[in-house]
């Protein structure tokens, strides 16, 4: 059994291009004559927008002045662990190329792969009941013990047992006292996580887990629950006319 309240951390790294990167890479490509007509489109549709004129001291000597490069700056952000994928995307672009020809291209966004477990899926469904910090520490304990099959991996005792074993650390630790959990409210965690998403999550045995979902469909007055419950040895073993006998219908039925 799974001892103590377990969390689980997985790190997941995902690449996203800002839109504006796309816009950019398109205006690399445009003919001249288009750019500046959709410059001039862009001026008049956004009042905040400003022509900038080359100063004349820069036509006279045809030349640009250059901001050089901040070494600090540069190392801060390497320090920080900050990433221009922008600068990185757009290294290798000539902006000052032909653009005669405007080429159509597809830009595809990166594909982001669900790593999601049952786990995470019940731990999601619990976040929005109404449940107090205590019953929620229970509830993650009561999922950790649920096997990759659904079903519940030990019997309520041992989660009983390993839960207060953390709750009398923690209370050594906090040197105060915390009310250990009894077998009534994990009996009622249990149905509370049983009441979650796949029917028959959190079931101890087949029986059960099939009386879970029956109750859900709304079969728990139908014969078929009856069966599972009352005679649930005799189904399995095929015994269809000693559960005839005992419901008064015929083995036919029964099999159906």
């Amino acid at each position: 059994m799974r001892p103590g309240l377990g969390q689980h951390t997985q790190l997941k790294q995902e690449l996203k291009i800002n839109p504006r990167l796309y816009q950019a890479m398109d205006l690399l490509y445009m003919p001249l004559l288009d750019l500046q007509n959709h410059l001039k489109q862009e001026l008049l549709n956004n009042p905040f927008l400003d022509m900038i004129e080359p100063d004349e001291e820069d036509e006279e000597d045809g030349t640009e002045q250059q901001e050089e490069p901040n070494p600090e700056t540069e190392a801060e952000k390497e320090e920080k662990g900050e990433i221009d994928w922008e600068e990185i995307l757009l290294d290798g672009f000539d902006a000052g190329g032909r653009r005669e020809e405007h080429e159509e291209r597809e830009y595809y966004e990166p594909v982001t792969v669900d790593t999601r477990d049952l786990a995470d899926h019940l731990r999601d469904q619990v976040s929005l009941l109404d449940l107090n910090g205590r019953q929620m520490y229970l509830a993650d304990e009561f999922i950790g013990n649920i096997n990759e099959d659904g079903y519940l991996a030990c019997g309520l005792e041992k989660i009983v047992e390993g839960v207060n074993e953390s709750v009398t650390k923690v209370a050594e630790e906090l040197d105060r006292e915390i009310d250990p959990y009894t077998d009534g409210e994990a009996e009622e965690m249990l149905g509370i996580v049983q009441s979650l998403d796949p029917p028959g999550v959190g079931a101890r045995d087949l029986r059960e887990c099939l009386m879970l979902q029956l109750r859900e469909a709304g079969l728990e007055h139908s014969v078929p629950f009856r069966l599972v419950r009352d005679c649930f040895d005799e189904l399995i073993a095929h015994r269809w006319s000693e559960i005839s006998k005992r419901f008064g219908i015929s083995p036919v039925d029964v099999q159906k």
